[in-house]
């Protein structure tokens, strides 16, 4: 009986280590299959990430222009400003002066 239970086992062995090597190659081409697309996944959002950067470089390139453009117009609009206060003081005292004028003449 151990002599006819050896030799089942032995015959069956080659079918077991057969199973055994296909359930490996399955499950090799599966891990395969994963790591692809993971990988694939990663390359896709790594270039949507090199999209989005190029994008907020550009925004900023602009923004950095516009800054530029309205400090420039803020230093010509404060120097009309200085110039027009100069103006009004002058036309202020002016008009202060007439009206003492007009006062002292009409006492």
């Amino acid at each position: 009986m151990k002599k006819i239970m050896a030799l089942v086992l032995l015959l069956s062995s080659p079918f077991v280590l057969a199973d055994s090597v296909t359930d490996e190659l399955y499950s090799a081409q599966a891990a395969y299959r994963a790591a692809l697309r993971a990988q694939s996944g990663t390359s896709g959002r790594v270039a949507a990430l090199q999209t989005d950067i190029a994008a907020a470089q550009a925004r900023i390139q602009q923004a950095q222009a516009d800054i530029a453009r309205m400090q420039q117009e803020l230093q010509e609009e404060t120097a009309k400003k200085a110039q027009a206060d100069s103006t009004l003081q002058a036309a202020g005292q002016r008009l202060d002066a007439a009206w003492q004028a007009a006062h002292a003449a009409g006492r």
